[in-house]
């Protein structure tokens, strides 16, 4: 069955663009209404007030503040009248190669759809957002540097985001608390019955929930974390394709070989031989 609302898929080069001023403005009204995107959207607000919707939850945001849009949630762009903000837009392959503790950091971040943070932190921010605006006007742009300084802005949030801790309400059967739980055990557990039980909900209503917010299914993104944590063990580790289908808990490899296959087009070996050879010592 087809969307009802539309989700956007990133057509930016080398899957990155910094996003300030016109160029922002042009963005935000692309489209009003309700839709996803399948890339990550952080952004900065300096000055002014914004109403935040995302997953159905209207927050008004006064800067100083942080706002995140995690990879296929619904929301609503802002009216940014009096508003001072810039974006950075990057997609799962711009930061694929990066290492698995930073990956893990990002998925802290955008587990939340703001921070409201001090003028003297986000002043600390500018200065790297400004090297970042720099080089991402250039035409030759080198993508080495703004994925360093994008590792330096994911890090510093997510020592906000632990400054500034969620205190989160609502756990019973919430999306929220369904990505929470995902984020812990999706390694150990690829069962949906797993997850619903423990939220204490039936699998049709924690489907019906995620599918609310993300258009996927409750599988679908346990089978995300589990192909994003394949790729990311296949690129960074020694280990082999048996130890690494054992470590994410499938029976046997020739099940994770199928796996993998089936939602890349490649088996884990092949994937692993061309990034070994592309990858820079």
């Amino acid at each position: 069955m087809d969307n009802i609302l539309p989700r956007y898929n990133i057509n930016l080069k080398n899957d990155f663009v910094f996003l300030e001023k016109e160029d922002l403005h042009q963005f935000m009204h692309s489209d009003l209404n309700a839709h996803s995107h399948d890339y990550y959207i952080l952004s900065f607000l300096y000055e002014g007030k914004v109403a935040h919707l995302s997953d159905f939850k209207h927050e008004l945001v006064s800067s100083p503040a942080i706002l995140m849009l995690d990879i296929d949630q619904v929301h609503t762009h802002p009216d940014m009248s009096g508003c001072k903000i810039v974006s950075i837009a990057f997609s799962t392959n711009f930061i694929s190669d990066q290492q698995p503790k930073f990956l893990q950091k990002v998925s802290k971040v955008f587990s939340r759809p703001f921070i409201n943070i001090s003028s003297d932190e986000l002043i600390q921010l500018d200065e790297i957002i400004r090297i970042m605006a720099r080089e991402g006007s250039k035409v030759n742009k080198d993508y080495e540097l703004i994925k360093a300084l994008l590792h330096v802005i994911i890090v510093h949030c997510n020592n906000l985001s632990e400054t500034y801790p969620v205190f989160e309400q609502n756990k019973n059967g919430s999306y929220d608390s369904f990505r929470l739980l995902l984020k812990e055990n999706f390694i150990k557990q690829h069962q949906v019955k797993f997850y619903a039980d423990t939220l204490n909900v039936s699998t049709r209503v924690l489907a019906n929930l995620v599918k609310s917010s993300t258009f996927k299914t409750p599988k679908q993104l346990i089978d995300d974390h589990l192909l994003l944590e394949a790729k990311r063990l296949l690129y960074w580790s020694e280990a082999s394709v048996k130890e690494i289908a054992w470590q994410l808990g499938f029976e046997t490899d020739s099940y994770f070989n199928r796996f993998f296959k089936k939602h890349t087009g490649k088996t884990p070996k092949e994937f692993h031989r061309k990034h070994s050879d592309n990858k820079i010592e």
